[in-house]
């Protein structure tokens, strides 16, 4: 009688949870089934080429930089009570909820060289508008979050007391958080870090206002995704598309590489 009772809710859960997998893999495999004919063709396209290589160097060096600011900061807010944390923890989810023109507005007029530090960097010749520098600003921001949550959550499971153990046995504060609370949370870190890499690979919306494009090789390159639009409103969508498919290809099969890299050693260590 109780199976019989269970049916209702399991079918329930079975179809819905198909719709929403469907919605997220109907459009992917349309668009790889299009576009995939074209991956070959893509990947000789030199402009293309460059607009992945400018896309990636982009990603990753947010990736870093999300590792070496964010996981401090996830730390504080896990381990942490004091005056106006919830107004911190605000802070930190802003950037998921701005709209991303508004964020490359907001680096713009924060780094550029008529308002806030902006001046003070233009005389060291450091410019945020149409370069890797400011797109990779505006993508840290926006990208960070996902890397300090992911710490956060993860400090937060590991018990306390095994750094009061730490201490207890001459540790200083750095040594145990190098050494005890790095190492038992080394692999939510690298979670972080590629969902945050993921996340900046995508990022088109903040790049239309600072980073349209950059200079590269001494060469005017648009980010991959900023490419795939062009091409889209020059060529057409059915050009546009082989472009998108050589991009998800390239992207999805970095992130499976580097899932499946972080689980080995995770089972290793």
């Amino acid at each position: 009688m109780r199976s019989l009772n269970s049916l209702p809710f399991f079918a329930f859960l079975v179809v819905f949870s198909l719709l929403i997998l469907l919605f997220f893999a109907y459009p992917l495999v349309l668009l790889l089934v299009l576009g995939g004919s074209g991956f070959v063709t893509s990947l000789e396209n030199r402009s293309f080429m460059l607009s992945i290589e400018v896309t990636l160097i982009i990603s990753t060096i947010t990736s870093v930089f999300a590792v070496l600011f964010g996981v401090p900061l996830g730390y504080v807010m896990a381990r942490y009570d004091f005056k106006f944390k919830s107004l911190l923890e605000t802070l930190i989810d802003i950037p998921i909820v701005i709209p991303h023109i508004v964020v490359g507005l907001m680096v713009l007029l924060a780094f550029s060289s008529q308002y806030g530090v902006g001046p003070f960097l233009h005389r060291f010749g450091i410019t945020v508008l149409d370069t890797i520098f400011g797109a990779i600003l505006a993508v840290s921001y926006l990208s960070s979050t996902y890397t300090i949550k992911v710490v956060e959550s993860s400090i937060a499971m590991v018990d306390p007391e095994v750094e009061l153990v730490s201490r207890s046995l001459g540790a200083s504060r750095f040594a145990t958080f190098f050494r005890v609370t790095i190492p038992s949370i080394k692999r939510s870190i690298l979670n972080g870090a590629l969902l945050t890499w993921a996340r900046a690979t995508s990022e088109a919306g903040a790049l239309f206002i600072i980073a349209y494009y950059v200079f590269f090789y001494k060469k005017t390159v648009y980010p991959s995704p900023i490419f795939i639009y062009e091409s889209y409103i020059t060529f057409g969508i059915l050009q546009a598309v082989k472009f998108a498919a050589a991009l998800v290809i390239i992207v999805i099969a970095i992130f499976i590489l580097f899932r499946a890299i972080f689980r080995v050693r995770g089972q290793i260590y």
